[in-house]
């Protein structure tokens, strides 16, 4: 994997990290599953696989709701 494609990959993980947790923010008082708030972002398949295969790098995520991958 070269530079350009790390740099990529990381790019869209903050993306999607970002997204995820603007969704999460907006439904705060529901106290859901970071499944169920993938599931309500109404992602196509493309992009839940994308989010999905990014979560390995989320740093905020992480930190704020402790998540273990």
């Amino acid at each position: 994997m070269n530079y350009e494609e790390i740099e990529n990959r990381k790019k869209v993980s903050k993306e999607m990290e970002e997204k995820l947790l603007k969704t999460m923010k907006q439904k705060h008082l529901k106290r859901l599953s970071v499944a169920q708030y993938i599931n309500d972002m109404q992602l196509t398949g493309k992009e839940k696989a994308c989010l999905l295969g990014s979560m390995k790098n989320f740093e905020q995520l992480r930190r704020t709701y402790r998540i273990h991958f």
